[in-house]
C-alpha cells in the first residue's frame, strides 16, 4: 500500500471509529489568536517560529509548518487547486487523491488534504477554512518519518476553530 493511501485510509479509519491516540501521549495545545485557532501536538514539540505570518515546530519525528492567509475567500475548487500547487511548488512527489475534509470531520473547519512525499518522508499537506472566517485559509505541511502516521492524524485533526 503507497504511504499516502495508508496515512487517508488511517484517517478514515480514526474519523468513523471516533478513535484517537491522543490518550497515549503528552499533548500541548496552542491557540493562535489572530487567525482564530487552536490545535495540538506532542508534549516533546519545540517551537522554531512562531510569528504571525508562520508557527513551525517539530521534534525527531515530525515537522509541522502552518502559514496562514488572509483575505483569499477561495471557492472550494480554487482552494482545492492551491493547495495542490503549493504541494507541488514545494516538491512534493507522488501527490494521491484529494481527500474531502468537512465540518463534521474536522471539529468545524472545512478543507482538503493531500498527501504525498518529499525526499524520503511522508508528507501531509492541509488547507482549512472557518466557515465563520471564510477570509482566513491555514494553510498545514506536515513530514514525518513513517510509523507516525497515527500522531499525524490526531494532530491534523485537533485543529479546532478558536
Amino acid at each position: 500500500m503507497r504511504k499516502a493511501t495508508l496515512l487517508k485510509a488511517l484517517l478514515v479509519v480514526f474519523i468513523m471509529a471516533g478513535f484517537s491516540s491522543a490518550y497515549a501521549q503528552d499533548w500541548r495545545t496552542f491557540t493562535w489568536e489572530p487567525y482564530k485557532t487552536k490545535f495540538k501536538v506532542p508534549g516533546n514539540f519545540s517551537v522554531t517560529t512562531s510569528t504571525g505570518e508562520e508557527w513551525s515546530g517539530t521534534n525527531s519525528k515530525i515537522t509541522m509548518d502552518i502559514y496562514p492567509r488572509k483575505n483569499e475567500n477561495l471557492s472550494r475548487t480554487e482552494m482545492k487547486n492551491n493547495l495542490y500547487s503549493w504541494a507541488a511548488d514545494n516538491g512534493v512527489t507522488s501527490i494521491g487523491d484529494v481527500t474531502v475534509l468537512d465540518e463534521e470531520k474536522m471539529n468545524g473547519y472545512w478543507g482538503y488534504m493531500y498527501e504525498g512525499n518529499k525526499g524520503a518522508f511522508p508528507v501531509a499537506v492541509m488547507m482549512l477554512v472557518d466557515p465563520d472566517y471564510p477570509d482566513i485559509s491555514l494553510y498545514v505541511w506536515v513530514s514525518y518519518k513513517e510509523g507516525y502516521e497515527d500522531t499525524v492524524i490526531d494532530m491534523l485533526m485537533s485543529f479546532t476553530p478558536n
